[in-house]
């Protein structure tokens, strides 16, 4: 056992005397709860001395952006709730952009700031701001517990309901952060011994199925129809990738994952954006109407692919369901007809039970238009490789893509990583995470590592020199699993904004938007006891990715590419077939 899983685990036998902070780590426990980072302070030193002595993984982590990364990637790779707990004033705040992602992800986070009492707001009290609800657009609900008031008799009744109620909501329906406001008067280090409780627990049932009639009526719905599901980001399922599975086998019905899905189904994905920008440039209407679906079924959360989003909005179908495990009543496809509120696994399962059953005659032949659409993409794809064989970043990321472990979790950053990582699919990980909720870069390694200490096997993360900038102090952090390794793509920053259309023709584009953070990767890395390999050519990452892969200590790999060309290549890529 390593110091710092030691130290996560050392216990100790006094318990703040507050009251009202007892309580809410004793229901905490009996919710599930068993990660939380911790940032230190004073005010919230009751906190941390309630953590201490109960049976918590503790993570301390002094910088509370990254703390709040970190525990958004706990969540999101362990697939259960995390705490994360601050002091008072600015920590709060700090925390906004991981609870953000975490809102638009559905990941139950419990964030937990202490406070002042309300007598001393606004008071030129030192760390004092207005704390209530400050996070109220990024989170399902604001809860502020008052200060311990062992005289009051509805004291202790007050804090159990409120808590109760706050991990409910956190857990309940389409998961999400939560916000419990902790108000603590002086004195802030009196302890007593610790007794463990059983706290009054109210529970809360969900997850309600539809009726057999509403699964028949759908499932008419799409009788003779032609029936496209579109997968965005979600967690790993066993239950929801079987279910989609059988249903995707009907000659009526499309499946169109993105990398982020986790949906493992052989014969898919169509490789979306491969196949979407070949039919683009093809400029075939007549195809393109063929290949349009008469109905959306979307599950998961937002796409990464633009194309897909343009190209059924350009062909609007007469429905489009969305079901019960995203943000409510999404409607990016501009087409919204029903929000089915029921878990995706569910609702696939009950659909599959009479689907099979409808005339299929009239749209059979969608699903084999779709696949005669992908396998002239994948010709192309591969001859457009075999043609830019030199080196690049599509060389790179096909390189490191196909020697990725089954068994290994990917974590991919935002911008032009994500992207390429939607146009290679022969070799699928044991599971694949973003920050794709709001898109942010800013903490994108510290989420990775939050994922990796969650995850027994190996995490890669892979990501641009830009977003890495942003987490550098992270490569510090004393629990900083050996299973975790980090690709570093260096391309003098902001390499999505040489491809994309918005940006790539505007004259100062370097000098505005790429702005290349000159980070020393080499000397940080090894500063911080890190493993380092690079590559800068074919011959040199023939030599480094399989020393790096099988490396057992932590590593990086820095790719060091030409921006320019890597983006003419990619550029080149989304018009092959003009050119071929």
């Amino acid at each position: 056992m390593s110091d710092c899983e030691n130290i996560n685990r050392l216990r100790s036998t006094a318990d703040t005397a507050k009251l009202h902070c007892r309580l809410l780590f004793d229901i905490l426990l009996e919710k599930g709860i068993r990660d939380i980072v911790l940032s230190p302070g004073s005010r919230n030193a009751p906190l941390l001395t309630a953590v201490a002595c109960r049976d918590f993984r503790r993570h301390i982590v002094t910088d509370e952006r990254r703390a709040a990364f970190m525990a958004l990637g706990l969540a999101m790779a362990s697939g259960r709730p995390t705490a994360v707990v601050c002091t008072s004033g600015t920590a709060l705040l700090n925390y906004a952009p991981a609870v953000a992602e975490a809102m638009y992800q559905g990941i139950p986070l419990i964030v937990i700031s202490a406070d002042r009492p309300i007598e001393w707001i606004d008071q030129d009290d030192s760390q004092t701001i207005r704390q209530p609800g400050i996070l109220s657009n990024i989170v399902k609900g604001s809860y502020d517990l008052p200060v311990e008031n062992p005289s009051d008799p509805n004291m202790e009744w007050f804090v159990n309901r409120t808590v109760n109620e706050a991990c409910n909501l956190a857990l309940s329906d389409i998961k999400g952060p939560v916000h419990i406001n902790v108000r603590i008067n002086t004195p802030l280090s009196k302890t007593i011994e610790y007794i463990p409780s059983k706290p009054r627990i109210i529970e809360s049932i969900d997850n309600l199925d539809l009726p057999a009639r509403e699964y028949e009526r759908l499932a008419a719905e799409t009788s003779g129809r032609r029936v496209m599901v579109v997968a965005g980001f979600a967690a790993p399922s066993a239950s929801l990738n079987r279910a989609i599975a059988k249903f995707s086998a009907l000659p009526n019905v499309v499946l169109m994952t993105e990398t982020l899905s986790n949906l493992h189904i052989k014969g898919n994905p169509y490789s979306v954006d491969t196949a979407l920008s070949y039919l683009e440039n093809l400029g075939d209407k007549e195809l393109e109407k063929r290949l349009a679906p008469d109905i959306v079924v979307s599950v998961g959360g937002s796409l990464v692919s633009r194309k897909l989003k343009e190209f059924i909005r350009r062909n609007q179908p007469a429905q489009h369901w969305t079901l019960g495990d995203t943000i409510p009543s999404a409607d990016c496809f501009k087409s919204l007809t029903h929000h089915i509120d029921v878990k995706p696994d569910k609702f696939f399962k009950g659909l599959n039970r009479y689907a099979a059953r409808m005339n299929l005659k009239k749209a059979s032949e969608f699903a084999s238009d779709w696949c005669g659409l992908r396998d002239a993409a994948q010709k192309s794809h591969r001859l457009y490789l075999k043609k830019y064989s030199g080196w690049s970043e599509m060389t790179a990321f096909r390189r490191i893509l196909e020697s990725v472990p089954s068994e290994w979790n990917l974590f991919l950053s935002n911008g032009t990583t994500v992207r390429y990582a939607q146009l290679f699919t022969d070799r699928i990980p044991h599971a694949s995470y973003g920050c794709r909720g709001v898109s942010g870069i800013d903490g994108t390694t510290a989420t990775a590592l939050g994922c990796a200490m969650a995850y027994p096997s190996t995490t890669l993360l892979i990501t641009g020199d830009m977003s890495f900038a942003y987490d550098l102090g992270v490569m510090g952090v004393r629990e900083v699993p050996e299973r975790f390794k980090v690709i570093v793509i260096s391309n003098e920053g902001g390499g999505i904004f040489r491809f994309i259309p918005s940006t790539r023709d505007i004259p100062l584009r370097e000098e505005l938007f790429c702005a290349d953070p000159k980070i020393p990767i080499k000397t940080l890395a090894e500063a911080f006891g890190w493993k380092y390999y690079s590559a800068s050519g074919c011959e040199e990452m023939d030599k480094a990715l399989p020393s790096f892969m099988n490396c057992r200590a932590k590593a990086l790999l820095e790719i060091k590419v030409d921006p320019q060309k890597s983006a003419d290549i990619l550029i080149g890529y989304m018009e092959r077939n003009k050119r071929q």
